[in-house]
């Protein structure tokens, strides 16, 4: 069990840490000395580009995910055959022995 919260820790410890990182962008961006139209285009070409790139990731993770599940239902379809296989086999001596005691 206490495994399960030390695997927390870093997990908590990266995203206080990027949240301060992005406080202090903003911190930087609002107290740095330039006019407001500049601070302004900066902040606009800065949440452009994170827009981008959060997309960029969605679409990286999409492609991870429906890898995954494509391999995850070849994997379920190849089991369910060989499952029945397996069944078949162990059917066809059950229906030979019924054949033969029925005389057929």
């Amino acid at each position: 069990m206490n495994n399960n919260n030390n695997n927390h820790i870093p997990k908590n410890a990266t995203v206080a840490f990027v949240i301060g990182a992005l406080a202090g962008g903003v911190a930087a961006l609002l107290l740095a000395p330039q006019s407001g139209d500049q601070l302004r285009k900066r902040l606009k070409t800065g949440a452009q580009d994170l827009k981008e790139r959060a997309r960029h990731k969605t679409d990286s993770v999409r492609e991870k995910a429906e890898t995954v599940t494509g391999a995850m239902k070849g994997a379920v379809t190849e089991a369910r055959h060989t499952y029945r296989d397996e069944l078949d086999k162990r059917r066809q001596p059950d229906a030979e022995q019924a054949a033969r005691r029925t005389g057929a």
